[in-house]
């Protein structure tokens, strides 16, 4: 097991977090909680589900409960809440929108200032946590449920998409249990992970780093960020090749990386690791040399064409009589 640490959570929540615990008392929780600023005052929150259908937001600093919360459903909450940022495009951010289910049959969508809530009636359970991220393809977030009937529901949203709201596992992946967009994390840009095919040598992968952490937390720098480049079981080298830097300071970084000499397909994954132990990680897929035939089919052609252009400019421009081979011929 890991230690991390969330750097934004008070020594005073420690000290004071006796309070909050006199205040569960009567809870059970079978979940782990999620951490980020849910009402926007830019002060690192933590969520709590409990079995009793309470939904608890405690302040990172002092461990008190958040007001207006706890937010109750009619039911038990068996899963950990979602924490995504729905802000439509152009809107500015005003905290964080807490997504969950409950045993009463509802999605939840609630309001992290407010507390004010949405509700989606599905008619079942469910024990898993809530994903979100860009399935059908489109610039839009969804969000994912799936529920003990064994179905899988897929709403769609008017929030575009970005890699850092993406929500694809409880863990995100590692260790990592708080909302990444506007906080920190690492992704790989749109020029970047838009899907292709590569023929060359070498390839570029852009990526961002994004560190937006306040006093007195600061810079959770040093960075270490590995890429690697994923390949399946027909090429014969090494099926991982990786590349390791260490930056000091956020921005967007560019690292080159070998294409395989077959066709086949591969994956790029992004890897970080901030100084806390915090891990954070971003992939796309590519090909290689799929479209080779291409290559094969002007091969052919371009010499047809090129005979066919100097044929034509070296036609002769005046008509000639064409030689005559008769034996009448004075002699």
């Amino acid at each position: 097991m890991q230690l991390v640490c969330y750097p934004c959570l008070s020594k005073e929540f420690n000290e004071k977090s006796r309070v909050m615990v006199s205040d569960l008392t009567d809870c059970y929780i079978s979940q782990g909680p999620t951490i980020g600023d849910v009402d926007g005052d830019g002060h690192t929150d933590i969520v709590v589900p409990t079995l009793s259908g309470n939904i608890y937001v405690l302040s990172g600093n002092d461990g008190s409960i958040v007001r207006p919360y706890p937010y109750r459903t009619h039911g038990k909450v068996m899963n950990q809440v979602l924490l995504v940022d729905l802000s439509k495009h152009g809107e500015r951010s005003k905290g964080l929108t807490l997504v969950t289910t409950s045993f009463d049959g509802y999605l939840y969508l609630i309001d992290g200032p407010t507390s004010c809530a949405d509700v989606v009636d599905i008619g079942e359970t469910s024990y898993s946590t809530v994903l979100a991220d860009n399935v059908d393809g489109g610039d839009d977030l969804d969000l994912i449920v799936s529920t003990m009937n064994g179905n899988v529901f897929c709403f769609s949203t008017p929030v575009p998409h970005h890699p850092l709201k993406a929500w694809r596992s409880s863990n995100q992946g590692r260790n990592n249990l708080a909302n990444r967009y506007n906080r920190e994390g690492v992704y790989i840009t749109p020029s970047s992970r838009s899907f292709r095919d590569e023929e060359g040598k070498s390839f570029w992968v852009e990526f961002e780093i994004v560190d937006k952490y306040r006093f007195p937390s600061g810079s959770q720098a040093p960075y270490n960020v590995t890429t690697t480049l994923l390949v399946p079981g027909n090429y014969q080298g090494e099926r991982q090749i990786k590349q390791s830097q260490t930056f000091d300071r956020p921005g967007k970084y560019r690292i080159k990386l070998p294409t395989v000499g077959v066709r086949t397909t591969g994956t790029v994954l992004v890897e970080m690791i901030d100084k806390n132990g915090l891990y954070f990680s971003d992939d796309f897929s590519l090909t290689f040399h799929m479209h080779y035939y291409k290559l094969l089919k002007w091969l052919l052609v371009l010499p047809m064409l090129g005979m066919f252009f100097v044929l034509a400019i070296l036609r002769p421009q005046e008509a000639m009589p064409l030689p005559s081979f008769s034996r009448d011929t004075d002699l």
